[in-house]
């Protein structure tokens, strides 16, 4: 589904990405792996063009994702959990899921003034698929709470139920793990495997915690300093001599 082909990013005279290439196919869950700073949340943000490589192919179920706008990208099948969590903490849990809605079911600018019964409808119809989501990602207790104060975990599961709602065929996740416990990664890997299966999408997972990405992952990606290291099952990826060496080094 997706194919990235010898991507190169440079920011003056600092280089991101040299070269990158792999794809991530139709149903599989891909791991990203590699040290801070080599270069995957560069591109996470080509794929879902918040940049623009300076060399490189980037296509999506045969489209060049490049020669879109960046609004474009979530209308053609992908979302993305961030990193750093970005929700809007005065809203519900339910508002902040409706929201990924926006980009294929939102009524126009006139029709919301006027308050049109189309527009009535519309909302009534992502109400009924919001709840469903949260039922699925078990927040629908929580659907009429703020967004803030929640644990860190459950804001996590919020931001996914909302990259839901956008009806993903492929879903880039932005070391979802980040700053949970190792009870709550567990259950994270397993709400993400359920997900898939559900809501039937691809996945391509940036993560540091090395037991999900080897227990979730049917395929794995390694990267250091801007380039690919190895790409593989996750257990020819874990015994790589380049994938050791970048992780722990060698004795001089």
């Amino acid at each position: 589904m997706l194919e990235i082909q010898n991507l190169v990013l440079r920011f003056g005279g600092i280089t991101a990405l040299e070269g990158v290439s792999f794809t991530v196919a139709d149903d599989e869950i891909c791991g990203l792996i590699g040290p801070n700073g080599a270069g995957k949340t560069s591109l996470f943000n080509c794929v879902t063009r918040v940049y623009l490589p300076t060399e490189g192919t980037i296509t999506y179920d045969g489209q060049d994702l490049l020669a879109l706008r960046r609004h474009q990208v979530v209308q053609k099948g992908i979302a993305r959990t961030f990193q750093n969590l970005a929700l809007f903490p005065s809203l519900t849990v339910l508002e902040n899921t409706m929201v990924g809605a926006h980009s294929r079911s939102t009524p126009g600018l006139l029709a919301c003034a006027l308050s049109w019964p189309t527009t009535h409808r519309v909302r009534r119809e992502l109400e009924s698929e919001a709840w469903y989501v949260l039922e699925e990602l078990g927040l629908a207790d929580l659907a009429h709470s703020p967004a803030h104060g929640h644990p860190f975990g459950t804001l996590k599961r919020v931001e996914l139920a909302r990259a839901l709602m956008s009806r993903p065929s492929l879903m880039l996740l932005d070391e979802p793990a980040g700053g949970l416990t190792h009870a709550e990664v567990h259950e994270l890997s397993e709400l993400i495997l359920r997900m898939r299966s559900t809501f039937g999408f691809s996945a391509l997972l940036v993560e540091h915690h090395m037991g999900m990405v080897m227990g979730t992952c049917d395929h794995v990606v390694a990267m250091d300093f801007g380039r690919t290291i190895a790409d593989g099952t996750p257990r020819e990826v874990q015994q790589s001599p380049a994938v050791i060496d970048a992780y722990l080094g060698r004795t001089a």
